[in-house]
């Protein structure tokens, strides 16, 4: 089981002489047996930014009918907006299985269905030859053929979910976008509150926060949204992205023994994401930790 990296951007895609290294579309990966051909038979992918377009392209060559599963964290625009140019849906016999977080204001399928309104889009999801399935998660476990996920949600401003897969050998973690649970109103110092709900509150963030490192605990891989520096993340706090530090206290914590640095900051080019991983594996060596640190790059393979 390895990790094919097709978007490792957040928030927009950002092409350009100065994203070239790393890439410039918005976040999508595939899971993949040897030689690159699908485990037993069935695409597994996660997000559909607009990495998923070429993608797409590429699974054009494989034999048909194709099965894919598509793992979604959540239904912000840079992990769905490239789904109405993924070929495969505009092929009969495909058949898509869609998983994503459960919705209480709008299901999955009207998610989808809104982004390619014929006000936005020139085709509808009705028009699509694919056979394409909707299915609506909470935190639980479920198993995709040889695959099993467990899912986690995560803290950002819509509904989230981290993915856990395992084919029993190994086991990769991908945080979708997160960051670490904070006593919002007690950092505002607010003073509508008493120490007694004080402690309650705090005792609720340690808690979320412990049971982040027990869902990424022994992970072979963890892919770990990461887009911002620690000086960047104290004017970002509340955006729901976490820093290289975060990145790096969770993987160490956990016991994790490869981590990916993903969701790269739009504004941030090349250089800025080497030096990045440089200050990562600094502060990795600092804290004595035997832990493999790398940052996502688009076309890449992660064993």
């Amino acid at each position: 089981m390895r990790l094919k990296f097709w978007g490792v951007r957040g928030s927009i895609p950002t092409p350009g002489p100065t994203t070239v290294k790393y890439g410039g579309n918005t976040t999508c990966m595939q899971l993949i047996g040897d030689n690159e051909i699908p485990i037993n038979g069935e695409m597994l992918i996660i997000d559909a930014g607009s990495g998923i377009r070429e993608l797409g392209v590429e699974l054009l060559n494989l034999p048909k009918p194709l099965k894919i599963n598509l793992l979604i964290t959540h239904t912000h625009m840079d992990h769905i907006n490239g789904f109405p140019f993924f070929l495969p849906a505009f092929i009969p016999g495909t058949k898509i299985d869609i998983y994503g977080p459960l919705h209480y204001e709008k299901k999955l399928e009207e998610i989808f269905a809104g982004q390619m309104d014929y006000s936005y889009f020139p085709i509808s999801t009705a028009q699509l030859a694919a056979e394409i399935n909707y299915h609506e998660l909470n935190e639980g476990e479920f198993d995709l053929g040889n695959l099993h996920v467990t899912t986690h949600y995560m803290n950002h401003p819509v509904l989230t979910l981290g993915y856990r897969v395992t084919d029993g050998k190994k086991t990769f973690v991908y945080t979708g976008d997160h960051e670490p649970y904070f006593d919002i109103i007690g950092d505002a110092e607010s003073d509508e509150m008493d120490k007694a709900d004080e402690e309650d509150v705090k005792a609720i963030v340690e808690h979320q926060n412990r049971r982040l490192i027990e869902f990424f605990s022994g992970a072979d891989t963890l892919v770990c949204d990461a887009a911002y520096t620690p000086e960047e993340y104290q004017t970002h706090r509340g955006w729901g992205h976490g820093s290289t530090d975060h990145a790096v206290d969770w993987a160490v914590e956990a016991g994790v023994k490869k981590l990916v640095l993903f969701h790269h900051e739009p504004t941030h080019n090349d250089q800025q994401l080497e030096e990045m991983e440089s200050y990562a594996r600094e502060k990795i060596k600092n804290a004595g930790a035997e832990l493999e640190v790398t940052t996502a790059c688009e076309k890449e393979i992660v064993e």
